[in-house]
């Protein structure tokens, strides 16, 4: 089985970070940030290329990479929290 490892880049008001998540199967951007976030439209106002808005919370979010991982590397990453 394929993973992959996800860094989102969140903006929430003034505030910048990433988070990384381990997905098993390949999505588009959109689907990735729909699943993590828990988006429940894609709103058609983009701010960016596949930037997507959620107006329920005021954020942003957007993939910022995407790397294939195998399941050792994805098991290692969730034992140390890091995904």
């Amino acid at each position: 089985m394929k993973n992959y490892l996800v860094e989102f880049k969140c903006v929430i008001g003034d505030y910048e970070h990433t988070e990384h998540y381990i997905f098993n199967k390949k999505k588009s951007e959109w689907g990735y940030c729909k699943e993590f976030w828990g988006i429940n439209k894609r709103d058609s106002d983009c701010l960016g290329d596949n930037q997507f808005w959620d107006n329920h919370s005021q954020n942003a979010i957007s993939v910022y990479s995407e790397t294939e991982i195998t399941n050792q590397e994805a098991d290692t990453l969730q034992r140390l929290g890091v995904a």
